[in-house]
């Protein structure tokens, strides 16, 4: 199919360019994942996946476990509401859900950083060097259902981060710095991302991984 860049986080956009049932864009929200556990308490067999909400700032970010995600302004954050069969996996394969989503994240921001020592870190970490640019958190609150959430450090630089994690995190806004290339879009980075890493994630292109 045709893609063209979007120069906005635009949802019928994204939408259309994953090749998915629908997507929202929220201004703020508390998690998107526990957004999109909401969303599926009101899906029935009929209701279309998969699914994709973002927002522009997200007030109570997860992590796995205990763990927070902090996301600060400039960040990428977003969760995949699907079916199990729409990645042709089951409830007991979420490892291997887990790693591929990685994959897919670590693949995306290669295109951005290709100079970059991207890496993941099992089970559904992205670092570049030892610093983390990605997280990946998946639920299941049912047999049917998964959400993927995915954090990444878009144009949310470390200088601007919390004291006790601007020595342990890294964006895409830095490592473009590194290239002194172009200005660095914040907005339509965060669009192309979310479509590739989408795309890839379900294997809209054929990939294996």
């Amino acid at each position: 199919m045709e893609r063209r860049e979007i120069k906005r986080l635009n949802a019928e956009e994204i939408a259309r360019q994953t090749e998915i049932a629908g997507a929202f864009w929220l201004e703020t929200v508390g998690s998107t994942n526990d957004w999109a556990k909401d969303w599926i308490r009101a899906a029935d067999a009929s209701t279309a996946t998969p699914f994709w909400v973002g927002a522009e700032r997200q007030t109570a970010g997860r992590g796995r476990g205990d763990h927070t995600w902090a996301a600060w302004s400039g960040a990428l954050t977003f969760s995949l509401i699907a079916r199990w069969r729409d990645f042709r996996l089951t409830r007991r394969e979420s490892a291997e859900l887990s790693l591929r989503v990685a994959e897919a994240v670590a693949s995306t921001a290669r295109e951005f950083a290709p100079s970059a020592d991207v890496w993941v870190k099992p089970p559904n970490d992205v670092y570049v060097r030892d610093r983390k640019l990605a997280g990946i958190l998946i639920e299941s609150p049912n047999a049917e259902f998964v959400v993927v959430g995915v954090g990444v450090n878009v144009g949310n630089r470390s200088t601007d981060a919390p004291p006790e994690l601007r020595e342990r995190v890294v964006s895409l806004a830095e490592l473009a710095d590194e290239r002194a290339e172009n200005a660095f879009d914040v907005d339509a980075v965060r669009a192309a991302f979310a479509i590739r890493a989408v795309r890839r994630t379900l294997r809209r292109d054929g990939e294996n991984g």
